[in-house]
């Protein structure tokens, strides 16, 4: 895990510095980051996110990362793509995301018990949905979107259970959760 996040980590730096040298280049760098409103069955939380990537023209393709505390901490890290409509200042755009989920999920959920304990896998990451870009004169924007997200995350329990006297037997439990959600996503783009 720790490589992964190092990679991802020197992939911003390299593009960061190669869009800092674009002169003469079709594609422009970008940054969008973003505090988003979470609502499901389970009920109500936040996230953050940031997406870096390049634009051209009506396009925009990028990859982001963020924290989402829905139900159970997670680390999305995701492919974003949007596409812009009108030719306004202020456009519209629709946007979708898919990627994976990394679970990291706090320890008190793990021991919960004394003869018990839980290990969380990593799931599926997806969001899409409509938004609009409010542009500034100096080319970022204000971003609002509302989009309908899913996150999967699974549980491994082993529990020991006490047959008879002195026997006991461990027992495995497998929780596979999916989260279907709402996401209000306010941010800047720079």
């Amino acid at each position: 895990m720790k490589s992964i996040f190092c990679l991802i980590i020197a992939g911003f730096f390299s593009i960061i510095v190669l869009a800092q040298n674009k002169k003469d280049h079709a594609f422009d760098f970008h940054s969008v980051n973003s505090i988003s409103l979470v609502n499901g069955n389970n009920g109500t939380s936040a996230a953050i996110q940031t997406v870096n990537g390049f634009s051209k023209e009506k396009w925009f393709a990028g990859i982001g990362a963020g924290i989402d505390y829905y139900q159970y901490r997670s680390v999305p890290v995701f492919a974003d793509v949007r596409y812009e409509v009108g030719k306004k200042k202020n456009r519209f755009f629709v946007y979708t995301d898919a990627g994976i989920n990394c679970s990291w999920v706090a320890e008190v959920y793990k021991d919960w018990d004394w003869n018990s304990s839980s290990d969380f896998s990593n799931g599926l990451y997806t969001d899409s949905g409509v938004g609009l870009n409010a542009h500034f004169k100096n080319g970022n924007a204000f971003v609002i979107s509302l989009g309908y997200s899913h996150k999967a995350i699974k549980e491994t329990t082993e529990r020991i259970v006490w047959i008879s006297g002195s026997q006991q037997q461990t027992v495995t439990e497998i929780n596979n959760y999916r989260f279907n959600r709402t996401m209000v996503k306010l941010g800047f783009r720079f």
